[in-house]
């Protein structure tokens, strides 16, 4: 059975003609009725009472949803819905506006663990980061490690990178390592080049390079590949940090009111975590698993795709490949120098015949390829290597940021059917520093939503986080519909002709990661059959205001049907 409207025609003026009738004026009324939207299902065993938006255009409202097994049974009315209980069935009572479940396209989960763990300097002027530091070294152990990030020097007068003399000054004998917003640099003390055995002498690495003075000493700036010459010095998180911080971060992602995300580059322990978790039932986000690295990709390219694990809660079935580096370290790779570094292009971290392999090996397997790729170089080779590979639109390859995209790419993204796999929040950062980085003519390039929407392009958005200034997707949705920062900056919008409207923003942040992920069927609007995985929002994002969509909040996240986020529950506590 289907939810059908009901349609009122109020004919003013009928006039009979040779027997037939012409409508002379007509208003057309529709007043929604919600039939009940069955499948051949169980009776449920909860069912969910209040609004809800499904992002299915045939039946856009519902006021209840059932739910048995972890799916949608039904959609519709509350007492149409209500007749399908018995004695057994929960019923909740939302508060606030339900939508599909919020979905991240590209975040790093053991990321935001450790964010939780570790300094946090977004947004921080570079004093108010020195002095950060200094009050952690007055309480470290003698020696003790100093970590951080999330520094960006766009908040800094003036905005150039920092140095290891200026952090030597308050850090004593503590080694200091601070990453940037982008986790594409470094910045470290002399204590830490030291014990690196990092001197002008040491060459860059491939894909890496170590910023140095006039006098060719290194400053304490590390960028890409160069990070990896301190990973065998820095201490090395064991497998209880790292499930522990998994574990706090998909806490952090269902307050968020994220119910699915695209783990962007995770090595095998990784994935033993989220299994683990899985076998357990103590995984309260569906994880799409992009493995990362030889040893996961080998592995995977040996035994192949895992696509559906717990009824849709984990899935490894894509490679993530790093082809650049990023923007705001320029290390992203660009066709024509950057106009405030005349002599640096950026990194080259994948060259074109190990792209190309790898793009082969993962085509006979069944896996997806997903590249890094911000500058305009990276992106037009990746989307090479695919057309040259011969990858089909069903197999659903991704350039994950797509920062920077020519004129001339953007027709090839939905020629070949490439997945833009997109960051909104990005236009924080890059409302800070990306002209000066590229220029006023290459700056139209940067963040292109309207215009990839507009050459037909299928985007999915994501956060980056802990890469970026926010991993809300509250802030995701404002971003794509106001080009604001997570703060509201630039207050008219950053070049606001690539604002989307709300509609568009909301499929991109549901529908969009679903099909990104091969989970169109499951995943992505609120119809019978797919998994009942939903998020309740404050208001109406339709009816807020565009520059009001940051004041959002969660009230509850749903996975399966199962609650994993209660504001109202978090609100007792903090009264207790």
């Amino acid at each position: 059975m289907q939810m059908r409207p009901v349609t009122c025609l109020r004919m003013r003026g009928a006039l009979r003609v040779r027997g037939r009738f012409l409508v002379a004026l007509v208003t057309l009324l529709v007043v929604p009725v919600f039939s009940p939207l069955r499948a051949q299902s169980p009776t449920p065993d909860t069912i969910f009472v209040g609004k809800f938006l499904t992002l299915d255009r045939s039946h856009p409202q519902a006021e209840a949803v059932a739910v048995s097994g972890g799916r949608i049974v039904a959609v519709g009315s509350r007492s149409d819905v209500e007749a399908l209980a018995n004695k057994s069935t929960r019923r909740i009572t939302i508060s606030g506006v339900a939508l599909p479940g919020f979905a991240d396209a590209h975040i790093h989960v053991a990321g935001v663990g450790g964010e939780l763990e570790r300094l946090n300097l977004r947004g921080l002027t570079k004093a108010e980061i020195l002095a950060k530091v200094a009050e952690a070294v007055r309480s470290a152990p003698p020696g003790g490690w100093i970590s951080g990030g999330g520094w960006d020097e766009g908040f800094w007068q003036p905005a150039v990178f920092p140095t290891a003399r200026e952090l030597d000054a308050i850090s004593g004998d503590h080694p200091v390592v601070l990453s940037r917003i982008d986790g594409h640099s470094t910045w470290v003390n002399s204590k830490v080049l030291a014990l690196a055995k990092i001197s002008r002498d040491t060459p860059d690495p491939d894909g890496g390079l170590i910023r140095r003075n006039a006098a060719h000493e290194p400053t304490g700036m590390l960028v890409d590949n160069a990070q990896e010459l301190i990973r065998r010095v820095t201490p090395k998180p064991t497998h209880a940090d790292q499930e522990r911080r998994i574990r706090a971060a998909l806490q952090q992602l269902t307050r968020w009111g994220l119910t699915s995300v695209h783990d962007a580059g995770v090595d095998l322990d990784t994935i033993a975590i989220y299994k683990d978790l899985l076998k357990r039932g103590e995984l309260p986000v569906r994880v799409y698993a992009m493995a990362d690295g030889e040893a996961a990709i080998t592995h995977y390219l040996a035994s192949g795709p895992e696509p559906d694990l717990g009824n849709g809660m984990l899935a490894v079935r894509s490679f993530k490949l790093f082809l650049d580096g990023a923007l705001g370290s320029r290390g992203a790779e660009m066709t024509e120098a950057y106009k405030d570094a005349p002599g640096e292009h950026g990194l080259q971290l994948m060259n074109d015949a190990d792209l190309e392999r790898i793009v082969r090996a993962a085509r006979q397997k069944g896996f997806q390829v997903n590249t890094h790729a911000i500058g305009d170089r990276a992106v037009t080779r990746a989307l090479d290597a695919f057309e040259k590979g011969g990858v089909t639109k069903g197999e659903r390859f991704r350039v994950e940021h797509a920062s920077i995209v020519t004129n001339g790419d953007l027709l090839r993204f939905a020629r070949l059917g490439i997945i833009a796999s997109i960051q909104p929040v990005f236009v924080g950062e890059y409302s800070r520093w990306a002209e000066d980085r590229v220029g006023p003519s290459r700056v139209r390039w940067v963040l292109r939503t309207r215009d990839l929407l507009n050459a037909g392009a299928t985007l999915a958005s994501g956060s980056d986080y802990p890469a970026s200034d926010s991993g809300t997707p509250i802030a995701t949705l404002h971003g794509l519909v106001t080009r604001q920062s997570a703060a509201g900056k630039p207050e008219a919008g950053w070049y606001n002709d690539q604002r989307v409207d709300v509609d568009q923003a909301l499929r991109m942040m549901t529908a969009g990661p679903a099909f990104a992920a091969f989970q169109e069927k499951d995943l992505g609007a609120l119809t019978v059959g797919r998994y009942a995985d939903f998020t309740v929002v404050s208001a109406n994002p339709y009816q807020v205001p565009s520059n009001d969509l940051r004041t959002l909040t969660i009230r509850m996240t749903v996975v399966a049907g199962r609650v994993t986020y209660d504001a109202r529950q978090d609100q007792t506590t903090a009264r207790r």
